[in-house]
């Protein structure tokens, strides 16, 4: 198995220009998948894998990120504090920029990475429990090497991301499977060096 883990701080610059086929996607990322996109890339650094790979990915809930939701709260509020649905149809949303549609969506750092990385093989996106994850990946139409991912954007504004490359025998005998945390713990975990 080759894992990765990484964590990046709210202002911490993710270096995701440095790992970018198309320097023009990152516009669209939202911190999870610039994280995705760097730590994916830094795994694939030590290691080749083929383009048909099954993918699975696991997100995490988002405790943190600035989609611009205070512009928007405060073109919303009426003269007395409160929320106005009038105020949010004519000023509010138009503070929305359209883009963040796609920071939004729970599915798109796996497909920024399956295009960024050119994968084509089976691939599903599970919401955070390890124990998902973990069950999908023994589910994989094909026997071994399964490409498998977490990210996770926290309340203090950092970021964490890992990768592994794994066999459904090293999958079937993690500690993780029958884990109800979050899946991002598995490749803390796979990565931690023994003291």
């Amino acid at each position: 198995m080759k894992a990765a883990f990484f964590t990046f701080a709210r202002e911490e610059t993710i270096p995701v220009f440095d790992h970018l086929k198309d320097r023009k996607l990152a516009k669209y990322f939202s911190r999870e998948t610039a994280a995705a996109i760097v730590c994916l890339g830094r795994l694939l650094k030590e290691v080749e894998i083929p383009s048909g790979i099954p993918v699975y990915y696991a997100t995490g809930i988002t405790e943190y990120e600035d989609y611009g939701l205070p512009g928007i709260v405060r073109n919303s509020t009426d003269s007395t504090g409160r929320f106005s649905p009038e105020l949010f149809i004519r000023k509010g949303f138009a503070e929305v920029p359209p883009i963040t549609q796609f920071k939004l969506l729970c599915n798109m750092p796996l497909c920024f990475i399956s295009l960024n990385y050119g994968f084509t093989g089976d691939n599903a996106v599970i919401y955070s429990a390890a124990s998902a994850l973990l069950c999908q990946a023994l589910s994989a139409p094909v026997e071994s090497p399964i490409l498998l991912g977490a990210g996770k954007s926290r309340a203090d504004g950092g970021v964490e991301s890992g990768f592994a490359i794994a066999s459904k025998d090293e999958i079937s005998s993690s500690q993780f499977l029958s884990s109800s945390v979050e899946a991002v713990e598995i490749f803390r975990a796979w990565t931690e060096k023994p003291a």
